[in-house]
């Protein structure tokens, strides 16, 4: 991996497909299900339960005092819910909101305490995205402090190129996950014309193409030397 490429490594607050097993914990947690923009727990409600993502997206946010939301991520499947509460105030720390429709398993605290105790794996998967979670927050500090807006939207291009990337031709690569404007904006802390108005100026100057629901992006070595300017 080249320096330039090393600079977006964790800006990434997609974290979809992951490669974690959490079948030993299905077996102590309860199967749930919610819709489209439901609210799983708020920041701040007891940490009563930790939750597993099998099916769809799950938005954690925080909202301000005068009610304005900032979105830190968006977690698919394998991504935890609520671990935040596993420390001594035992409260939610985010708001956690379904982004689709979503299929969950809810363990309660303590059985999920009990349970990576005694098995070791899921103890490191736990911990390994508590890690990735605390490097997206370090991250996204960074970048509100220093990073322009037009940055800041190419290297989410680049990193989920990384992630979620698929080679379609020569240079091209395709993102298998697909975004709305809405949902990168609330990530990113900016408005959706922002975010509408720096994609649109990257499909006219052909660093990117859309195909269906789906960008891709022409050369990602390109990209990367944009984001710089």
């Amino acid at each position: 991996m080249s320096h330039s490429e090393t600079a977006f490594s964790f800006i990434n607050p997609w974290l979809e497909n992951l490669n974690y097993d959490w079948e030993s914990l299905y077996q102590v947690g309860i199967p749930i299900s919610f819709l489209k923009n439901e609210t799983i727990f708020n920041q701040n409600d007891e940490g009563d339960y930790i939750y597993i993502v099998r099916k769809g997206r799950v938005r954690l946010s925080l909202i301000s005092q005068n009610g304005e939301e900032k979105a830190l991520a968006i977690i698919g499947v394998n991504g935890l819910l609520g671990e935040c509460s596993l420390n001594s105030e035992m409260k939610y720390a985010t708001n956690a909101i379904s982004a689709s429709k979503c299929d969950l398993v809810k363990v309660e605290r303590q059985d999920f305490i009990n349970h990576i105790h005694s098995h070791p794996e899921t103890y490191d998967h736990l911990l390994n995205l508590i890690t990735k979670k605390y490097q997206l927050l370090c991250m996204q500090s960074m970048e509100l402090s220093y990073t322009k807006a037009f940055t800041r939207v190419c290297a989410t291009f680049i990193h989920l190129a990384k992630e979620y990337g698929q080679s379609v031709e020569e240079k091209e690569i395709k993102l298998t996950i697909s975004f709305t404007h809405q949902e990168m904006a609330n990530l990113l802390g900016m408005t959706r014309v922002t975010i509408a108005n720096n994609i649109k100026w990257l499909l006219n100057e052909s660093y990117i193409r859309k195909e269906g629901r789906h960008y891709i992006i022409k050369d990602l070595d390109a990209l990367i030397e944009l984001s710089y300017y």
